[in-house]
Protein backbone atom coordinates (compact mmCIF):
# COMPACT_ATOMS: atom_id res chain seq x y z
CA UNK A 1 0.00 0.00 0.00
CA UNK A 2 1.41 3.36 -0.95
CA UNK A 3 0.94 6.19 1.57
CA UNK A 4 1.28 9.86 0.63
CA UNK A 5 2.23 12.92 2.61
CA UNK A 6 -1.28 14.20 1.95
CA UNK A 7 -2.46 11.44 4.27
CA UNK A 8 -0.08 12.64 6.98
CA UNK A 9 -1.34 16.21 7.25
CA UNK A 10 0.13 17.91 4.14
CA UNK A 11 -3.30 18.62 2.60
CA UNK A 12 -4.47 22.21 2.96
CA UNK A 13 -8.01 21.61 1.74
CA UNK A 14 -9.89 18.43 2.62
CA UNK A 15 -7.77 17.75 5.71
CA UNK A 16 -7.65 21.35 6.97
CA UNK A 17 -10.22 20.80 9.70
CA UNK A 18 -8.43 17.65 10.80
CA UNK A 19 -5.09 19.43 11.01
CA UNK A 20 -6.63 22.19 13.13
CA UNK A 21 -7.89 19.64 15.62
CA UNK A 22 -4.61 17.76 16.01
CA UNK A 23 -2.77 18.08 19.27
CA UNK A 24 0.98 18.89 19.76
CA UNK A 25 3.69 16.51 18.49
CA UNK A 26 3.77 14.18 21.42
CA UNK A 27 0.02 13.93 21.01
CA UNK A 28 -0.38 14.51 17.25
CA UNK A 29 0.94 15.36 13.83
CA UNK A 30 0.96 19.15 13.49
CA UNK A 31 4.56 19.64 14.66
CA UNK A 32 5.63 16.99 12.17
CA UNK A 33 5.03 19.67 9.54
CA UNK A 34 6.81 22.72 10.82
CA UNK A 35 9.89 21.03 12.29
CA UNK A 36 11.13 19.50 9.02
CA UNK A 37 9.87 22.54 7.09
CA UNK A 38 11.91 24.94 9.23
CA UNK A 39 14.97 22.67 9.07
CA UNK A 40 14.79 22.34 5.28
CA UNK A 41 14.19 26.09 4.86
CA UNK A 42 17.19 27.04 7.01
CA UNK A 43 19.44 24.62 5.18
CA UNK A 44 18.12 25.85 1.83
CA UNK A 45 18.93 29.47 2.80
CA UNK A 46 22.42 28.49 3.95
CA UNK A 47 23.06 26.57 0.75
CA UNK A 48 21.77 29.43 -1.43
CA UNK A 49 23.81 31.99 0.49
CA UNK A 50 26.96 29.93 0.23
CA UNK A 51 26.42 29.45 -3.49
CA UNK A 52 25.90 33.19 -3.96
CA UNK A 53 29.05 33.94 -2.01
CA UNK A 54 31.02 31.58 -4.22
CA UNK A 55 29.71 33.34 -7.36
CA UNK A 56 30.60 36.80 -6.01
CA UNK A 57 34.02 35.86 -4.70
CA UNK A 58 37.07 36.95 -6.69
CA UNK A 59 39.10 34.07 -5.26
CA UNK A 60 39.43 30.76 -7.09
CA UNK A 61 36.76 28.26 -5.94
CA UNK A 62 37.74 25.58 -3.46
CA UNK A 63 38.73 22.31 -5.05
CA UNK A 64 36.95 20.16 -2.51
CA UNK A 65 39.98 17.92 -1.99
CA UNK A 66 42.47 17.08 0.73
CA UNK A 67 46.16 17.65 0.26
CA UNK A 68 46.51 14.20 -1.27
CA UNK A 69 44.01 15.13 -3.99
CA UNK A 70 41.30 12.77 -2.70
CA UNK A 71 37.84 14.27 -3.27
CA UNK A 72 35.99 15.02 -0.05
CA UNK A 73 32.57 13.78 -1.12
CA UNK A 74 32.73 11.79 -4.38
CA UNK A 75 32.50 8.00 -4.39
CA UNK A 76 30.94 5.23 -2.28
CA UNK A 77 30.57 5.27 1.50
CA UNK A 78 29.24 3.05 4.31
CA UNK A 79 28.30 4.07 7.83
CA UNK A 80 26.56 3.40 11.14
CA UNK A 81 24.13 5.70 12.97
CA UNK A 82 22.35 5.87 16.29
CA UNK A 83 19.88 8.22 17.96
CA UNK A 84 16.22 8.49 18.94
CA UNK A 85 13.01 7.75 17.07
CA UNK A 86 9.39 8.68 17.75
CA UNK A 87 6.58 6.64 16.22
CA UNK A 88 3.00 7.95 16.39
CA UNK A 89 -0.07 5.85 15.51
CA UNK A 90 -3.66 7.09 15.34
CA UNK A 91 -6.24 4.32 15.84
CA UNK A 92 -9.82 5.19 14.85
CA UNK A 93 -12.90 2.99 15.30
CA UNK A 94 -16.58 3.89 15.69
CA UNK A 95 -15.68 7.58 15.26
CA UNK A 96 -13.42 7.45 18.31
CA UNK A 97 -9.68 8.02 17.95
CA UNK A 98 -6.87 7.03 20.28
CA UNK A 99 -3.26 8.05 19.71
CA UNK A 100 -0.24 5.96 20.67
CA UNK A 101 3.16 7.66 20.77
CA UNK A 102 6.43 5.93 21.53
CA UNK A 103 10.00 7.29 21.80
CA UNK A 104 12.82 4.78 21.66
CA UNK A 105 16.52 4.43 20.95
CA UNK A 106 17.19 3.77 17.28
CA UNK A 107 20.18 2.58 15.30
CA UNK A 108 20.95 1.50 11.76
CA UNK A 109 23.33 1.33 8.83
CA UNK A 110 23.51 3.41 5.68
CA UNK A 111 25.53 3.55 2.50
CA UNK A 112 25.51 5.24 -0.85
CA UNK A 113 27.36 6.96 -3.64
CA UNK A 114 28.07 10.65 -4.28
CA UNK A 115 28.91 12.60 -7.41
CA UNK A 116 30.47 16.06 -7.32
CA UNK A 117 28.71 18.05 -10.04
CA UNK A 118 30.15 21.57 -10.28
CA UNK A 119 29.55 23.09 -6.81
CA UNK A 120 26.83 20.60 -5.86
CA UNK A 121 27.06 17.06 -4.49
CA UNK A 122 24.38 14.68 -5.77
CA UNK A 123 23.98 11.17 -4.40
CA UNK A 124 21.87 8.11 -3.75
CA UNK A 125 21.62 6.37 -0.40
CA UNK A 126 20.09 3.23 1.10
CA UNK A 127 19.49 2.89 4.83
CA UNK A 128 17.98 0.41 7.29
CA UNK A 129 17.03 1.36 10.85
CA UNK A 130 15.68 -0.36 13.95
CA UNK A 131 12.88 1.68 15.52
CA UNK A 132 11.89 -0.74 18.27
CA UNK A 133 9.43 -0.68 21.10
CA UNK A 134 5.70 -1.34 21.56
CA UNK A 135 3.24 1.27 22.77
CA UNK A 136 0.17 0.11 24.70
CA UNK A 137 -3.04 2.01 25.29
CA UNK A 138 -6.79 1.76 25.54
CA UNK A 139 -9.57 2.55 23.07
CA UNK A 140 -13.21 3.27 24.07
CA UNK A 141 -14.49 0.74 21.51
CA UNK A 142 -11.62 -1.70 21.03
CA UNK A 143 -10.36 -1.94 24.58
CA UNK A 144 -6.62 -2.61 25.05
CA UNK A 145 -4.57 -1.87 21.91
CA UNK A 146 -0.88 -2.13 21.01
CA UNK A 147 1.08 -0.54 18.14
CA UNK A 148 4.59 -1.29 17.00
CA UNK A 149 6.92 -0.29 14.16
CA UNK A 150 10.13 -2.28 14.53
CA UNK A 151 12.15 -1.43 11.43
CA UNK A 152 12.28 0.67 8.29
CA UNK A 153 14.39 0.57 5.12
CA UNK A 154 14.69 3.50 2.72
CA UNK A 155 16.11 4.47 -0.67
CA UNK A 156 16.77 8.20 -1.02
CA UNK A 157 18.29 10.79 -3.31
CA UNK A 158 20.46 13.48 -1.72
CA UNK A 159 21.60 16.95 -2.75
CA UNK A 160 24.18 18.94 -0.82
CA UNK A 161 26.30 22.04 -1.13
CA UNK A 162 29.84 21.73 0.29
CA UNK A 163 31.15 24.65 2.34
CA UNK A 164 34.74 23.69 3.00
CA UNK A 165 34.67 20.45 4.97
CA UNK A 166 30.97 20.93 5.82
CA UNK A 167 28.02 19.88 3.68
CA UNK A 168 24.36 20.69 4.49
CA UNK A 169 22.04 18.45 2.50
CA UNK A 170 18.43 17.57 1.76
CA UNK A 171 17.09 14.08 1.01
CA UNK A 172 13.87 12.50 -0.29
CA UNK A 173 12.76 9.03 -1.32
CA UNK A 174 10.60 6.07 -0.32
CA UNK A 175 10.69 3.77 2.69
CA UNK A 176 9.35 0.31 3.51
CA UNK A 177 8.30 0.04 7.16
CA UNK A 178 6.86 -2.81 9.20
CA UNK A 179 3.85 -1.85 11.32
CA UNK A 180 1.79 -3.96 13.69
CA UNK A 181 -1.49 -3.24 15.48
CA UNK A 182 -3.20 -5.45 18.04
CA UNK A 183 -6.89 -4.72 18.77
CA UNK A 184 -9.99 -6.75 19.68
CA UNK A 185 -7.72 -9.73 20.30
CA UNK A 186 -6.41 -9.71 16.70
CA UNK A 187 -3.01 -8.66 15.37
CA UNK A 188 -2.48 -7.14 11.93
CA UNK A 189 1.10 -6.82 10.67
CA UNK A 190 2.06 -5.35 7.32
CA UNK A 191 4.97 -3.80 5.45
CA UNK A 192 3.92 -0.57 3.76
CA UNK A 193 5.60 1.85 1.37
CA UNK A 194 5.58 5.52 2.27
CA UNK A 195 7.46 8.75 1.55
CA UNK A 196 10.56 9.84 3.44
CA UNK A 197 12.17 13.30 3.57
CA UNK A 198 15.08 14.59 5.57
CA UNK A 199 17.87 17.09 6.05
CA UNK A 200 21.20 17.11 7.76
CA UNK A 201 24.76 18.31 8.07
CA UNK A 202 27.78 16.19 7.17
CA UNK A 203 31.40 16.95 8.09
CA UNK A 204 34.52 15.47 6.45
CA UNK A 205 36.94 14.75 9.31
CA UNK A 206 39.81 12.98 7.54
CA UNK A 207 40.41 11.64 4.07
CA UNK A 208 38.08 8.67 4.48
CA UNK A 209 35.93 9.51 7.54
CA UNK A 210 32.82 11.65 7.89
CA UNK A 211 30.34 12.38 10.69
CA UNK A 212 26.81 13.69 10.32
CA UNK A 213 23.62 14.75 12.09
CA UNK A 214 20.50 13.64 10.21
CA UNK A 215 16.76 14.30 10.68
CA UNK A 216 14.28 12.03 8.88
CA UNK A 217 10.47 12.09 8.64
CA UNK A 218 8.78 8.91 7.37
CA UNK A 219 5.16 8.18 6.49
CA UNK A 220 4.45 4.59 7.51
CA UNK A 221 0.85 3.53 6.91
CA UNK A 222 -2.71 4.76 6.31
CA UNK A 223 -4.91 1.68 6.27
CA UNK A 224 -8.36 0.35 7.16
CA UNK A 225 -8.62 -3.23 8.43
CA UNK A 226 -11.14 -5.37 10.29
CA UNK A 227 -10.29 -6.33 13.85
CA UNK A 228 -12.77 -8.79 15.33
CA UNK A 229 -15.51 -7.49 13.04
CA UNK A 230 -14.78 -3.82 13.74
CA UNK A 231 -13.34 -1.59 11.01
CA UNK A 232 -10.25 0.18 12.29
CA UNK A 233 -8.38 3.02 10.59
CA UNK A 234 -4.71 3.23 11.49
CA UNK A 235 -2.42 6.06 10.47
CA UNK A 236 1.21 6.08 11.50
CA UNK A 237 4.46 7.95 10.91
CA UNK A 238 7.87 8.29 12.50
CA UNK A 239 10.60 10.85 12.92
CA UNK A 240 14.24 10.24 13.80
CA UNK A 241 17.26 12.28 14.79
CA UNK A 242 20.44 10.30 14.23
CA UNK A 243 24.18 10.84 14.59
CA UNK A 244 26.27 8.84 12.14
CA UNK A 245 29.85 8.06 11.20
CA UNK A 246 30.84 6.73 7.80
CA UNK A 247 33.91 5.75 5.80
CA UNK A 248 34.37 6.47 2.11
CA UNK A 249 36.11 4.09 -0.29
Amino acid sequence: MISSFVDYGFSLSSDLQQVREVRPLQRGYCHWLWKPAILCTVLGILMSGAHGADLNSTEPPATGTFASGHALWAGPYLGFEGGIAQTVTDVKASNRTEELSHVNAAFGIYGGYNWEVSRVVLGVEAAASYLGGTEKGGHPTLGPIEARASWTAAAKARAGLPIGNFMPYLSAGIAATEHSLTANGNEETSVSIGPVVGAGLEVAMKEKWRVRADYTLTGIIDDTSSFGGTDVDRRSGSQRFMLGISRSF
